[in-house]
């Protein structure tokens, strides 16, 4: 698995991409979002796109688009589209009418698996990484998405910390009590088979 790193900003990109490595990813770079895109075309091990969002040219939102249509095959078959974290020094607060703004949250309504705010917060960004990274593969040997799960998962919970609501954190772990004995039962029959 590979990780590209796409910042304009040529001390910002070479930065997040040494820290990528530290974290033990293998890692590449491009300085523009039409770089990254040949990339893309080119190198299908690249899995994983941390982008900042304001670029020159094709911003973080237009190269997920562009990546989202891309065909990229193996021997196996064809692969998945690369998953997306995008950095930007945005805030939300800002006007709401505000292009940059906007540009953020078409982001969120398009998709993009994971929007962080620099100065990037190294602990959240290694773990979201881990994540991405993690999956499992299926019976036609692809991999399947537990990112995004998962990030629900925890988005609700900090919800519902969030909200003080004893009620439903105790309803929410029921629930989940009830989906891991699935999953044990689910895995038990595997261990008889």
């Amino acid at each position: 698995m590979k990780i590209l790193v796409v910042d304009d900003v040529g001390y910002t990109c070479h930065f997040h991409t040494r820290l990528i490595e530290k974290f033990g990813y293998s890692a590449c770079s491009a300085t523009s979002g039409y770089e990254a895109l040949n990339y893309l075309k080119t190198d299908n091990d690249i899995s994983i796109v941390v982008t900042d969002l304001m670029m020159r040219g094709m911003d973080g939102v237009d190269l997920f688009q562009e990546a989202q249509n891309l065909e990229r095959f193996t021997d196996e078959g064809e692969l998945d589209p690369p998953q997306f974290v995008l950095m930007t020094a945005l805030r939300m607060q800002k006007n709401s009418q505000d292009k940059d703004v906007q540009r953020l949250k078409l982001a969120k309504e398009l998709g993009v698996g994971k929007i962080m705010f620099k100065p990037l917060d190294q602990d959240e960004l290694e773990q979201t990484l881990k994540d991405m990274a993690m999956g499992a593969p299926t019976a036609a040997g692809k991999s399947l998405d537990l990112y995004t799960p998962t990030q629900s998962l925890k988005d609700a919970v900090k919800e519902i910390i969030d909200s003080g609501n004893a009620g439903a954190a105790e309803q929410f772990v029921e629930c989940l009590n009830e989906e891991v004995d699935s999953l044990k039962k689910f895995l038990s029959t595997l261990e008889t088979v």
